[in-house]
């Protein structure tokens, strides 16, 4: 062997110079902590980014779902398609709930307005609450596998992926209602380590804006205030913390009020909602927990386990994962359902969607924890996240049916694509349209190409006029004129019956069946379709 070849062959002394391509030398030793810290970073967010890539890949598959909107569909995108004008008619007197999504979903319309374009900003609102979710799980556990498991349940829950692809504003707010509880532990722990009063400020200012901006996407998140309120009463920190809390809490409600004070003057528009029972609490924990009820109470019982072993953990004091998965879980829904029962109904399982987070902590910190128990009884280190990894496979495969269901057009209560399809592929030049009631007239709103060709001739006002989604319909003696001069009628809706409800639809569905012939009749998911005649005079 030569010399050079003797001297690369041979050993570097620990601390020596490591040549690099270009000869300068660096120390051994600064490589190894580089090399270590970056280890180190892809520890600490690998499990985050890999629950991640599943919701996006779950987020994307079937996103268009048939170019089908349901009911809140089709009012997102008409309203942001509105002029900002327009927008604020309509927000005015309906909807004011959901007002600055609408403003966020009128400069995205500029992107696309296809159905499947305006779902995009909700698939990345839902993977950034599913990394969120695994962050929050290391943090409190200090375990990567229990983040991972955390993420992956979140992920899997097939009301996650109904609401990752619904252009509508909850995945934003459950990305809020995370970020404000991230926000939340980075407080606490800047009051506990004693850090300069400037950098606590910011923390509690962030808590704050995230809080209320939650809000204005969706007063119900502001329930989550009650979950905070318990977690930072259980640390038993000193009253100076619960006082900067109390702060930020209060600035994010009152700041919040003038949606409050609008949403209280259009309290009509949610008079449909019923009051909660048994199938609304059942619905309730499998959008929680899972979409099958085996998936959904082995998830529950991974939820128990968590919080079992650690039994004392509301005595000791401090921020611990039970103190705030279990508020985030119980309190939101619990308070509103409460509310509910007892005075208007205001409860509705979306509205507090964000539980679903506190179900996911608690369900893969309880998988850690059993995978402790086993690797410590029988001293197999693959025991440590075998159980969780076989739990998170359950919950693939047996919900891979209703995973597949939420993303067809039947999967949402109304089908109004589908319908205006059917519509638009064999309506004739001159027919006429009628919505019974004027609530189906959505379909012509979400869908205007398949109505081109047929006319509206019962609208007396319409909803861009009127600032709601139904506008306003002429007297029934006035539309019952109208008829006579059409030969054909499509009636969305309610199949016309004199023993409909309403007064003025059971007037017209008279008329209609006395100088029409029903030629043409299709379901669809939510309504009916009807083709009429007119009868030779």
């Amino acid at each position: 062997m030569s010399q050079p070849q003797a001297e690369a062959s041979a050993p570097q002394a620990e601390g020596a110079p490591v040549a690099q391509p270009d000869g300068a030398p660096v120390a051994a030793a600064a490589v190894r902590p580089l090399a270590g810290r970056w280890a180190g970073i892809a520890a600490r967010y690998a499990p985050a980014g890999a629950a991640a890539v599943v919701m996006a890949v779950l987020g994307v598959w079937g996103l268009a779902r048939d170019s089908a909107m349901g009911n809140d569909e089709v009012a997102t995108r008409w309203a942001a398609l509105l002029s900002l004008h327009e927008l604020a008619h309509l927000l005015n007197t309906v909807d004011a709930v959901h007002g600055l999504y609408y403003f966020f979903m009128h400069g995205w319309m500029a992107v696309g307005t296809s159905p499947a374009v305006m779902r995009i900003p909700s698939v990345i609102a839902m993977v950034a609450a599913v990394a969120m979710t695994a962050i929050l799980a290391r943090r409190l556990t200090g375990s990567g596998w229990a983040a991972l498991f955390a993420g992956l349940v979140m992920a899997l829950t097939p009301t996650i992926s109904y609401y990752a692809q619904t252009a509508r504003s909850y995945a934003f707010v459950l990305a809020c209602v995370l970020g404000s509880t991230l926000a939340l532990l980075h407080a606490l722990d800047a009051e506990i380590a004693g850090a300069p009063g400037r950098r606590i400020a910011r923390w509690w200012m962030a808590y704050g804006a995230l809080v209320t901006l939650g809000g204005y996407l969706n007063e119900m998140s502001l329930l989550v205030l009650a979950a905070h309120a318990v977690t930072v009463l259980l640390a038993r920190y000193r009253p100076q913390v619960l006082r900067h809390w109390a702060a930020a809490a209060v600035s994010a409600t009152v700041l919040a009020l003038p949606l409050l004070a609008i949403s209280v003057r259009e309290h009509a528009a949610i008079s449909w909602i019923p009051r909660p029972g048994l199938t609304a609490l059942r619905i309730l924990f499998q959008d929680y927990f899972g979409a099958t009820m085996v998936v959904a109470l082995l998830l529950l019982a991974c939820a128990i386990v968590a919080v079992l072993p650690a039994g004392r953990w509301w005595r000791v004091g401090g921020v611990s994962l039970p103190s705030v998965a279990a508020p985030l879980l119980v309190l939101p829904a619990g308070l509103l359902i409460g509310e509910s029962l007892i005075a208007h109904p205001l409860y509705v399982d979306r509205y507090v969607l964000y539980g679903e987070a506190g179900a996911a902590l608690l369900a893969g910190a309880g998988m850690y924890r059993i995978g402790q128990w086993l690797s410590g009884a029988v001293r197999r280190r693959v025991l440590l996240w075998a159980p969780g990894v076989v739990v998170c496979v359950c919950a693939l495969v047996l919900q891979i049916a209703p995973q597949q269901r939420v993303r067809t057009p039947q999967s949402r209560s109304y089908d109004f694509g589908t319908a205006s399809r059917y519509v638009g592929a064999r309506a004739r030049a001159g027919d006429g349209v009628l919505f019974f009631p004027n609530f189906y007239r959505k379909a012509r709103l979400g869908y205007p190409a398949d109505f081109a060709r047929i006319s509206d001739f019962a609208m007396a006002t319409s909803p861009v006029q009127a600032g709601d989604f139904r506008g306003t319909d002429k007297p029934p003696q006035v539309t019952d004129q109208l008829m006579l001069g059409r030969q054909r009628i499509w009636v969305i809706g309610h199949v016309p019956s004199a023993r409909l409800k309403t007064p003025a639809v059971r007037a017209e569905s008279i008329w209609l069946q006395t100088h029409f012939t029903l030629i043409g009749q299709r379901r669809f998911r939510g309504m009916t379709v009807t083709l009429w005649q007119r009868d030779a005079p």
